[in-house]
């Protein structure tokens, strides 16, 4: 009896072992698992129905594995978001998965908003992501989300600008020096060199020269740059742009300066993957140059990601649904409705027949995520103002980066 028992006990539990290791991948579950995932308006209501077409297929490639599981999507508008998901996370309310890009990752992580998924997301996991995609939702070497779409911005030329002032087409500036040049012969003609949307992010505006320039912003050890020799450099240069003419008066406030390009009053139009359409809608043909450099040839791209609130009472199964979310077929789709670039290499075919969009996604490879530290955003209106003020006359580059660096560190721990 003895032996007997033994031998059925040690069945019973290799059984159970092997139960145990099949349930860790591809297993069914039917615990009863409710997910509310917040999304935003990515694309306009003509493509409404195609995007949550997108998110059921999502919804239904999970509760193959997980039949009991109910997901919510939830839209919310962009405006004033971060501070609807600040206060809602804050009383331990709200989504179990939100969206998120770098720098607001950075801020949710230090006020301990977000759930590092490091155990839950093996190097496995990670195969196939971009790895500046990856790095983009990383903070203090932890990873706190998937992501989903890449952008990149780079300067758009007006065709047709270029060659009136005999600009070769095939052969755009690479560097400051070049580009300047050829502003030069634009100016000249009654025409502006470039946009500048000194309303806008300057994630759009001056980090991306200050970058170029070799320069830099602050870090997540909260050392501060931005009035380094280098840095100084792009200060200089807006400057310069400013008082020749390169640039229009409005720049020091505008938000966004590409009606004047599809306008045709504008040489080059700094700008995202989004105005290829806008362009094409206009009949404005263009070509798309390097981002350029006067160190470092590089650019601004953000990344979106998917992250769980570290309030969720279902982290596991939330993670588990990001890696379904943003796998190779989800995320093609996702972007082929968006028009965004996907985060992962194998992704980037949905572009193979679309050269702009190509050409944009490659800029992503060279692309920063902006500045990773939690308070880059907080920091930033107060960079703006500095640089409005230098536009306007008030003081000089120098003192502009000074003025910068000595605001910046008001905001640092």
């Amino acid at each position: 009896m003895t032996k007997i028992f033994k031998r059925s006990m040690l069945v019973a539990l290799v059984l159970l072992t092997l139960v145990g290791c099949g349930s860790k991948k591809g297993a069914t579950s039917n615990e009863a698992v409710n997910l509310t995932v917040w999304v935003h308006p990515y694309v306009g209501a003509e493509k409404k129905s195609e995007i949550e077409a997108v998110y059921a297929k999502m919804t239904e490639e999970f509760k193959k594995t997980n039949p009991n599981a109910t997901v919510t999507f939830e839209e919310i508008p962009w405006a004033n978001r971060e501070q609807k998901l600040t206060t809602t996370l804050a009383a331990k309310q709200g989504p179990d998965i939100f969206y998120l890009i770098p720098d607001q990752v950075t801020q949710f992580a230090d006020k301990d908003l977000i759930a590092s998924i490091d155990d839950m997301v093996p190097a496995k996991d990670l195969e196939g992501f971009s790895d500046t995609s990856i790095q983009a939702v990383k903070y203090k070497d932890k990873l706190y989300g998937l992501p989903i779409l890449r952008e990149s911005q780079s300067l758009f030329y007006n065709k047709k600008i270029l060659e009136e002032i005999g600009a070769d087409v095939n052969n755009l500036p690479k560097t400051w020096a070049e580009f300047n040049e050829l502003g030069k012969k634009a100016v000249e003609k009654g025409y502006y060199a470039r946009t500048y949307d000194g309303g806008n992010t300057l994630n759009s505006s001056l980090y991306p020269l200050i970058w170029q320039a070799g320069g830099d912003i602050a870090n997540d050890k909260n050392e501060v740059f931005i009035d380094n020799e280098k840095s100084v450099k792009a200060f200089t240069q807006i400057n310069q742009w400013y008082k020749d003419g390169f640039i229009s008066k409005d720049s020091i406030t505008v938000e966004d300066s590409a009606p004047l390009f599809l306008e045709g009053k504008v040489m080059a139009a700094w700008a995202a993957n989004n105005l290829i359409a806008s362009a094409k809608e206009n009949n404005v043909e263009f070509v798309i140059g390097s981002p350029l450099k006067e160190e470092v040839e590089t650019t601004f791209g953000t990344t979106g990601a998917f992250v769980v609130s570290n309030g969720s009472a279902n982290k596991e199964k939330a993670v588990e649904f990001l890696k379904v979310m943003t796998n190779e077929e989800n995320m093609k789709e996702f972007n082929t409705v968006t028009g965004f670039i996907p985060a992962r290499e194998a992704a980037l075919s949905i572009y193979d027949n679309n050269p702009e969009m190509k050409q944009m996604a490659e800029f992503t490879k060279i692309a920063r995520p902006g500045v990773i530290n939690s308070q880059a955003r907080v920091f930033m209106p107060d960079v703006q103002a500095i640089v409005q003020a230098m536009l306007e006359g008030s003081i000089t580059p120098q003192e502009a980066a000074t003025k910068s660096a000595e605001a910046i560190k008001t905001y640092l721990k």
